[in-house]
């Protein structure tokens, strides 16, 4: 699956893209449900989209079932893993998200995530930040539970005035509230994703922001690098691209939308072209005829 070139410069972004592969609805972070996002989709003209919500698949058969023939909702997620103390998201595509191990993996998760949120508030409150746990389950409507949650509970009692500011002053890694995520590493969370069918692909590696990290990644069995992403500086799609073609990856793009929670980025605003997704289509069918044989 490498490209016919190497070394070449990153192609210029083009005007309209034709798949948003990384998108966040309501059973995450998010604030869109999967029907939103599927009408959203159709109104930039995106031929193809990925709900990949933080360690569940709870939106993906809804957003299925409001595709239409020539809109394709690919079946993703985005898992959590972490080396040490630096945290690492892996984006697994076509994933078998009925399968009942996996759905129990991430039933585990999605346990781990709310004793987490339990740990943060109980740091915020012993320096007078009071938080209750079923008012942050209130605004993430009982799906999987993050600190995006809790920053909209500390707007909304007003102990900061953004979500920005929430991770500013409390939620950011790095900071005196701040709990790491369940201890897994990337290169277990790459097997799983295998596992179940999936195509491995490194989320964001610019924000991880190593090299050395994302060649490991690679020699782990990650399949693919998100090249482009809204977070990723010039420099960092470059140099990210150019590690694809060197090491035969694919790629991928898309704008990490979390709904209205944050106002710069939005469905359409990052993603990849149709041969991307082509791409990645044939390194689903080659790990599928490999389990099989």
């Amino acid at each position: 699956m490498t490209r016919s070139t190497q070394g070449a410069p990153l192609p210029t972004p083009p005007s309209r893209y034709f798949a948003d592969l990384h998108i966040h609805s309501i059973y995450s972070d998010g604030s869109f449900t999967p029907y939103e996002i599927v009408q959203i989709c159709k109104r930039s003209n995106l031929k193809a989209i990925a709900i990949t919500d933080h360690d569940t698949v709870s939106g993906v058969e809804e957003a299925m079932f409001y595709s239409k023939h020539g809109f394709e909702v690919i079946p993703a997620v985005e898992m959590s893993s972490n080396i040490g103390d630096l945290d690492v998201h892996m984006l697994g595509y076509y994933v078998d998200y009925k399968d009942p191990s996996l759905l129990s993996y991430l039933d585990e998760f999605k346990k781990h995530r709310a004793e987490r949120v339990k740990k943060i508030i109980s740091k915020l409150s012993s320096d007078g930040v009071k938080l209750e746990f079923e008012q942050i389950k209130m605004v993430a409507k009982d799906c999987s539970l993050g600190r995006p949650h809790i920053a909209e509970v500390l707007v909304e009692n007003r102990y900061v005035k953004s979500i920005t500011e929430a991770f500013q002053k409390y939620l950011g890694y790095g900071l005196p509230y701040y709990v790491p995520k369940k201890n897994i590493h990337p290169r277990e969370v790459i097997k799983i994703i295998k596992e179940y069918d999936g195509v491995p692909v490194i989320a964001h590696p610019g924000i991880i922001n190593s090299e050395s990290v994302i060649y490991q990644l690679i020699i782990d069995g990650a399949l693919g690098i998100e090249v482009w992403h809204p977070e990723h500086t010039p420099r960092w799609r470059q140099g990210l691209y150019e590690i694809a073609l060197k090491n035969g990856l694919l790629m991928t793009g898309g704008s990490d939308c979390h709904g209205k929670h944050a106002d710069s980025v939005r469905i359409g605003l990052t993603g990849c072209g149709e041969e991307e997704v082509s791409m990645l289509k044939q390194c689903r069918d080659k790990i599928r005829n490999e389990r099989a044989s």
